[in-house]
């Protein structure tokens, strides 16, 4: 038996009974009341879900007046998010654009579902990871001028998203070229539901069931081992706050890496919470930009 096999039988392995079932509460289109420029909304209809699922598009000034292709830059929301969470920094993003900072890329901002780990909860019918990679990304490449290559495709967010798009980098290698993971919690959730000081009473509940549900599939530590010898070339950053909740498990999954060889950056911000805006104003133009030499591998 493969160990990819292992890993899909693990998948399995939480249908056991005796854990408790998961309920999640997603509305999976959410139309936003106001956009900035150059980003439009859509839905696609998810053939893993049978139910339409919305996304934001960013297209550049650009694209309208010529016939080049762009790369894509896959931007993941955090927990209790939707697709909408990622409109302050596609404003960010255009504003480096039209400011020279950063050429001109397009960007996807799909609704992963709020708390969903952007994995696939086949029970309750939430499938973000089959939706993403395997239905989102090729509507995009059918539907837009993209680079469809590896090299034309990037992922990144911030918390629960910080997590997914490390978790999408390293699990499909071949598809991304390169990943910006902020503030995720990359460990294994702690079964006492006590992932921060602090946290409400009803997070913490949260945590203890999703804490009984892992699987092997979906940990960055054991995917960046499976995966080890595919990751050659694959551009990964980590960037996490001193005051950051998740601080801790952004130096572990460093350590981790530097333990088993996987060539990353990996910068730490003083005085830095567990607050999106703070973290894209420090550094979020210089993330966009470490994406680009990603266009030069194969």
């Amino acid at each position: 038996m493969t160990r990819r096999q292992i890993l899909s039988l693990a998948a399995a392995a939480p249908l056991v009974a005796g854990k408790k079932p998961l309920q999640f509460d997603i509305k999976w289109v959410n139309p936003p009341a106001k956009t900035p420029r150059g980003v439009t909304h859509h839905t696609l209809r998810s053939a893993a879900m049978g139910l339409d699922v919305g996304f934001n598009l960013y297209l550049p000034p650009q694209y309208t007046s010529g016939s080049e292709r762009y790369p894509v830059l896959y931007w993941l929301h955090g927990a209790g998010g939707d697709e909408n969470g990622g409109l302050p920094i596609a404003t960010m993003l255009d504003q480096a654009i039209e400011s020279k900072q950063m050429p001109p890329i397009i960007m996807v901002i799909p609704n992963g579902g709020k708390r969903s780990e952007y994995r696939d909860w086949e029970p309750q019918n939430v499938k973000p990871e089959s939706f993403i990679i395997r239905e989102l990304v090729p509507h995009v490449d059918s539907t837009y001028r993209t680079i469809k290559e590896r090299r034309g495709r990037w992922i990144e967010g911030m918390s629960m998203g910080g997590n997914g798009s490390l978790k999408a980098a390293l699990k499909f290698p071949d598809l991304f070229s390169s990943v910006v993971a902020y503030a995720g919690s990359y460990e294994p959730l702690p079964k006492d539901g006590y992932l921060y000081p602090g946290a409400a009473p009803a997070f913490r509940d949260w945590i203890v069931q999703l804490a009984e549900w892992y699987i092997a599939d979906h940990d960055p530590f054991e995917l960046a081992k499976f995966n080890q010898h595919r990751l050659d070339g694959m551009r990964i950053r980590l960037v996490a706050g001193t005051r950051d909740v998740a601080f801790k498990d952004s130096e572990a999954i460093h350590a981790h890496f530097q333990k088993i060889g996987v060539t990353h950056e990996y910068e730490v911000l003083l005085g830095v919470a567990h607050n999106m805006m703070a973290y894209y104003e420090r550094v979020g133009v210089e993330g966009f930009r470490f994406h680009l030499p990603a266009l030069q591998s194969k």
